[in-house]
């Protein structure tokens, strides 16, 4: 997405994201999966609710689907 917006991608640290998803994550004693958490910070999909759902089950959150 950063690209079809002419963002360098130097400008969207995805790997910081990646470990501060994962630090929460295990903060909160949730198993989360790190790359599914890379995928889903970097893909796309046609509503931000698929992001949102598979980012929340990706962090291991109970119920999220």
């Amino acid at each position: 997405m950063a690209k079809s917006y002419e963002i360098p991608l130097e400008h969207f640290p995805v790997e910081p994201a990646v470990a501060g998803a994962l630090a929460w994550s295990a903060a909160a004693g949730l198993t989360p999966d790190e790359e599914t958490i890379r995928q889903t910070l970097t893909g796309s999909a046609p509503f931000a609710e698929q992001l949102s759902s598979a980012l929340l089950a990706a962090l291991g959150l109970p119920g999220a689907s």
